[in-house]
């Protein structure tokens, strides 16, 4: 395999993960809002950027309540 064909993959690779753990969380919170909101309660329906915003707002309020605890860490070689 060469070069360009390795780097085509690994883009691949990439943006599938980011649409599995950012894009469709988003998708499923807008869907979410926008259906109950049209049955249950006179709230207005949200669009892709406010369901981002919500979807990063309960992600902070679940690692600051201590729910959810997000870390990254580097090791060092020696």
């Amino acid at each position: 395999m060469n070069s360009f064909g390795a780097s085509v993959i690994l883009a691949m690779v990439v943006m599938g993960a980011l649409a599995v753990f950012v894009l469709m969380p988003i998708a499923c919170i807008e869907w979410t809002w926008n259906f109950a909101a049209s049955i249950l309660t006179m709230l207005p329906p949200i669009n892709a950027w406010q369901a981002a915003l919500l979807y990063l707002a309960m992600a902070l309020i679940l690692n600051i309540s201590g729910v959810l605890h997000i870390e990254f860490k580097a090791d060092t070689i020696d």
